[in-house]
């Protein structure tokens, strides 16, 4: 008797047990539908897309059934249509509130490829494309966006909008890298100074401070130091100088003034010599 009743009891209790999870689930499916509406929804950390933007990207409706929103598909959607986006935290907070966190890349390199100008952001991330030749703008006529650092190399294999660019020579990412890491690291000023860079050759590496300097940078390594060395040469200098700063290994830096550079420089050819 004593374990019929004991049975009888586990019996019941389970079925209670099953009961009451069927019953909150049901509860929270009407809930979602009806009592837990998405009434405040905070969007922080971007005002480079609308609000509606975020919204419609990302699935989630004013006024829909909180509990029904699916983060980690809204989420992925986010990023995948906003390619400055770096990254989307989505919290859920009854009764009726979800907040959204973005964190947005800036456009920091440039390259022109195939006729059009692709930006860049920090991680490397091609976000957008220029269509030049749509536009009918030639690559000479194109003036970059402020505080686009364009870049020249060869080594591009693959520049998607959305995806991180691809380089056939894995130093490139590396030496960029150097760069970015200024960039965000308090040196941003600086770095927004410098408006090209030219890494066709690796071993022969040049920038470009606007139309006022051309650095000769020599190797990759040790980029960080030689743009800095670099800036702290230009700060010294009159505010009408002109010329070229050479910082490579194989000698002290110098400065040459304008009037005193050679005309194979003046031309372009700046990874010569």
């Amino acid at each position: 008797m004593i374990i019929k009743k004991i049975g009888k009891i586990i019996k019941n209790f389970f079925i209670t047990f099953i009961i009451i999870i069927i019953l909150t689930v049901v509860f929270f499916l009407f809930a979602g539908d009806y009592f837990f509406k998405t009434e405040n929804i905070i969007i922080t950390g971007t005002d480079m897309y609308s609000y509606e933007e975020i919204l419609e990207a990302g699935g989630i409706i004013p006024g829909g059934g909180l509990l029904g929103i699916d983060s980690v598909k809204a989420k992925k959607n986010i990023k995948n249509t906003f390619a400055y986006i770096e990254s989307v935290k989505i919290k859920k907070k009854l009764p009726s509130t979800v907040n959204i966190e973005l964190k947005t890349g800036a456009g920091l390199f440039g390259i022109m490829l195939g006729g059009d100008y692709y930006i860049i952001t920090s991680n490397f991330t091609v976000a957008e494309k220029i269509k030049l030749r749509s536009a009918k703008i030639s690559a000479s006529d194109f003036v970059p966006p402020e505080g686009i650092i364009t870049i020249e190399a060869d080594a591009v294999r693959k520049c998607r909008i959305g995806e991180v660019i691809l380089f056939s020579d894995a130093d490139i990412y590396d030496f960029l890298k150097e760069i970015a890491l200024l960039y965000v690291s308090g040196n941003k000023n600086s770095i927004e100074s410098i408006t090209g860079i030219d890494i066709k050759n690796k071993f022969k590496v040049t920038m470009n401070y606007g139309d006022k300097f051309l650095v000769r940078l020599g190797i990759f390594d040790n980029i960080s130091l030689r743009i800095l060395n670099s800036l702290e040469i230009i700060e010294q200098l009159p505010t009408y100088a002109k010329g070229i700063i050479d910082i490579t290994d194989s000698k002290a830096a110098s400065f040459t003034p304008e009037g005193n550079i050679p005309e194979i420089y003046k031309s372009g050819a700046h990874n010569t010599g």
